[in-house]
């Protein structure tokens, strides 16, 4: 049995970055790494299995693998977690694990994945490095882009609540031009100032400006901020930071002005890979 887990990740802040090849396309920006995340369980198989879910059954075949998948994971796809980024990522590392390739390549394989599939540019390094909050600093695949991270309270929790699905193709054809203004502002001010109080400012900021933050969402929200360092909005996925004391306040908070919600702490590593050596007897 290998087993991979790959931890969740919301961007807050990002710029596209197109190059001329899809390892080298992805975004400048910053969100954060949470956990729990993905986990998945693999065996080697004799013959090919096809699952209808496309980040799988593409990363077995790039890698050449014929294997059984087995995942779970407390989020959808297509509400804002990065979850398409981690299906790729993990499905990948499990097929390298068995194929004894290099997992660096495995996560640039995933990267490209997503990139051509339009489901996501920063979220497969931001999920295989880890780091809690992550400032990416160069575009591109594990190996080629850049990535850093923000300092941040001992005590972080993330909360959050769903608020519908959008597609990342949709999202990004649709405020390309936004993001490209948006995005090169905000990201280039954190840069200057990559402290967790900055992050916590202009992620609310740049979900505001972008659109996914509505001033009927912050009235809604407005008595449960009290709770928080900050809140910002991603695709359709409520993000609340705040304290691992406040987290059971917060939470009543917004149960009673009609949210569910999850509870999440920021991975400081990126992916894990548990292996049994008997799968290779």
């Amino acid at each position: 049995m290998i087993i991979i887990d790959v931890p969740l990740h919301i961007t807050s802040i990002w710029l596209p970055i197109y190059g001329n090849d899809p390892v080298n396309t992805g975004s400048l920006g910053c969100g954060i790494v949470i956990r729990p995340g993905v986990r998945f369980m693999f065996k080697p198989t004799a013959s090919p299995t096809r699952y209808g879910i496309d980040h799988v059954d593409l990363a077995l075949r790039e890698l050449g693998v014929n294997a059984e998948v087995n995942y779970s994971s407390p989020v959808q796809l297509g509400v804002g977690y990065g979850m398409s980024a981690a299906l790729a990522l993990g499905t990948a590392l499990g097929a390298a694990v068995i194929a004894r390739k290099p997992l660096i390549k495995a996560a640039q394989v995933a990267h490209v994945i997503e990139v051509r599939l339009g489901t996501g540019l920063g979220d497969v390094i931001a999920e295989y490095y880890g780091g809690g909050i992550e400032l990416r600093l160069r575009a591109g695949a594990p190996g080629i882009g850049i990535i850093d991270r923000i300092p941040y309270p001992r005590d972080l929790a993330i909360v959050t609540a769903d608020l519908g699905r959008y597609s990342t193709s949709d999202m990004l054809r649709e405020l390309r031009d936004k993001l490209a203004t948006l995005g090169s502002k905000y990201v280039n001010e954190l840069i200057s100032e990559p402290t967790y109080e900055k992050f916590t400012e202009l992620s609310t900021a740049f979900s505001r400006e972008v659109g996914f933050l509505t001033r009927d969402l912050e009235d809604r929200v407005k008595p449960c901020a009290r709770y928080a360092d900050a809140y910002y909005v991603k695709k359709r996925v409520l993000v609340f930071l705040t304290r691992r004391d406040e987290v059971e306040a917060l939470i009543n908070c917004l149960r009673t002005v009609g949210y569910e919600v999850r509870v999440f702490e920021p991975s400081n590593e990126g992916v894990r890979v548990m292996i049994n050596k008997d799968v290779f007897k």
